[in-house]
């Protein structure tokens, strides 16, 4: 996940933090090319407005924002578990085909 990023040109002002997905067993030249496509946006992460300043209210914007960010990772990598216990026919370049399993990591 990276910073904070404004959309001031899509949303007005609103702020979103932006994750990203990347195929990681890439070497760093091609995977930071601009045009290899290893690197992709997969979901934008809203920013919850923030209450006053008090402990309270800074324990409760706590909750929202750990609440929030464990929302969107279900979303994301729940349909996933499936797919990296059984794993995934894939076929190669040899005209075989595979039982891959996909590791996420972070």
């Amino acid at each position: 996940m990276s910073g904070q990023s404004n959309l001031t040109n899509i949303l007005c002002d609103k702020k979103a933090w932006l994750v990203y997905i990347m195929i990681g067993n890439l070497p760093s030249a091609p995977l930071n090319s601009s045009g290899s496509m290893a690197v992709l946006l997969l979901a934008l992460r809203h920013i919850p407005l923030k209450f006053t300043k008090s402990s309270k209210a800074d324990q409760r914007q706590r909750k929202i924002n750990a609440g929030t960010l464990q929302d969107l990772f279900e979303l994301i990598f729940v349909p996933l578990q499936d797919v990296a216990h059984a794993g995934i026919p894939v076929d190669c370049t040899n005209r075989t085909v595979r039982q891959c399993f996909q590791i996420l990591s972070a």
